[in-house]
């Protein structure tokens, strides 16, 4: 997937008495005279245009990155120009996630279809557009259960992400093709040998064209053009290359080559998730109560950082009352909300993940400098040591001490976290393998892709859970 000069012929895309954007023999999307800038436009992989040219129920199993979101999106458009008064429902776990193919639709609607947008009343929101050939795109976030789709109607389903989805979410979405004989278009990068995801994959009644691809494939092979330049290719062939490194050999199958890898293990499984996240967030602090609060900074290359607050309401409950993010915020401005929130909470501790070539290293220096801060501040660095304001080094602590002291947290039903999407999502995609080494003791690697809400929750569950539990726990 990349851009280049010209686009696709939409001759014979235009109903009857729909308004036609070109002038003169011009094509849509090509310059209308010599002394206009020619946009540039998608040129497809093959696996993209494959999937862009089937009319049925559609599986993409892809590695990440390589565009399937952007295909879904424009298949999407396509369909709804093709199909007056069609209907078409994204079903995603989180709200931002839902939204993305929305924004993704109408930026190819407004280069191509502009003048087929509804406007008025009925103009363009985060959820839904709407064409004048009555078509319309509806998005919702399906969260745990998947009853924010219940009740609507579609001719195309999709479901974005979906090997994260439990089964409630599927037998919610699917009954709304049921009158219309809809189809089915799935999408998803591995979660393991589970679930309707992977069944889809397997297809072993015929009911999906199955298209797969890895990232490794598309960044070697997406042409090369304006934008995707030699140079950008090498940058991404050597991300990679670290990448493979950086992970285990089966993280990087699932994650990048697009692998059902049997051996990765969901770490916090959804009957857990189901019973531990019952908690309503409390926006404002009850007085004399202890308060802690956990901190995930956005590394270099990521854009989201999170505050979880949690209350010691007794040495057998620990409660989950708020959790905030926010997107690609200067380190200043993360300092500036941590400082605001203990303003507001007065924090018994603050833990914070400050390893090396994080950008919590910073942060720490301001927090420890801070008169407000300076004691309550605690480094948990995920694989070193936990460190507090006088630099020494308090115990050896390891990222699975602090997971494995969660989970056993919510075994014991001392904490209870937020009843939250973007919670449970966290949760769910953190992952753990056995990592065996000849000679070497067996360890357990915990790693995932949407971790951030996770990561902040460890930090403060350990903190408010210190005394109160042996963390040093067998599982699984």
């Amino acid at each position: 997937m990349d851009e280049s000069e010209g686009c696709e012929d939409t001759d014979n895309q235009r109903p009857a008495g729909q308004p036609d954007d070109r002038k003169g023999s011009s094509k849509i999307g090509r310059a209308k005279d010599s002394r206009t800038e020619k946009p540039k436009e998608i040129i497809l992989d093959g696996w993209q245009q494959e999937a862009l040219d089937y009319e049925g129920n559609l599986c993409l199993c892809t590695g990440r990155q390589v565009g399937k979101t952007y295909i879904m999106s424009r298949k999407a458009a396509k369909y709804m120009v093709e199909h007056p008064g069609s209907h078409i429902i994204v079903c995603s776990l989180t709200e931002d996630q839902a939204q993305l193919i929305i924004v993704m639709t109408l930026d190819f609607l407004e280069r191509h279809y502009k003048t087929w947008i509804a406007k008025g009343n009925k103009k363009p929101t985060k959820n839904k557009i709407m064409l004048t050939n009555k078509s319309e795109i509806l998005a919702r976030p399906v969260g745990n259960t998947g009853d924010a789709v219940r009740g609507f109607t579609g001719d195309v389903l999709i479901l974005d992400e979906a090997a994260r989805f439990n089964e409630f979410i599927f037998a919610s979405s699917k009954p709304t093709l049921l009158t219309t004989g809809g189809k089915i278009w799935i999408c998803s990068t591995p979660f393991g040998k589970k679930g309707y995801f992977y069944e889809c994959y397997e297809n072993k009644n015929g009911r999906f064209k199955v298209i797969e691809t890895n990232s490794w494939d598309v960044i070697n092979t997406r042409q090369i053009s304006d934008i995707w330049t030699l140079d950008r290719r090498e940058a991404a062939i050597e991300f990679l290359e670290q990448e493979k490194k950086d992970m285990s050999r089966l993280e990087f199958a699932q994650e990048y080559l697009g692998k059902f890898v049997e051996d990765l293990n969901q770490f916090f499984d959804d009957d857990w998730i189901n019973k531990v996240c019952t908690a309503e967030r409390r926006l404002q602090p009850f007085p004399n109560k202890t308060y802690f609060l956990g901190v995930d900074i956005a590394r270099m290359g990521e854009d989201l950082s999170v505050f979880s607050i949690l209350e010691k309401v007794n040495e057998e409950t620990i409660e989950q009352i708020d959790s905030q993010a926010t997107r690609k915020t200067l380190t200043t401005s993360t300092f500036d909300r941590i400082v605001q929130l203990n303003g507001i909470y007065d924090f018994r501790q603050i833990g914070i993940d400050a390893g090396s070539g994080s950008l919590g290293v910073g942060i720490l220096d301001f927090l420890l400098r801070n008169p407000g801060t300076r004691k309550k501040t605690v480094a948990l660095n995920n694989l070193s040591r936990q460190l507090d304001y006088s630099g020494e080094k308090k115990k050896q602590l390891f990222k699975v001490d602090m997971y494995q002291n969660l989970l056993a947290m919510g075994q014991k039903r001392i904490i209870k976290l937020l009843d939250d999407d973007d919670v449970r999502l966290s949760l769910k995609s953190v992952q753990y393998e056995y990592i065996t080494k000849e000679g070497e003791l067996t360890k357990i690697r915990i790693f995932g892709n949407y971790t951030h809400h996770a990561e902040s929750i460890i930090r403060a569950a350990w903190l408010a859970n210190t005394k109160t539990l042996n963390h040093r726990i067998t599982w699984i």
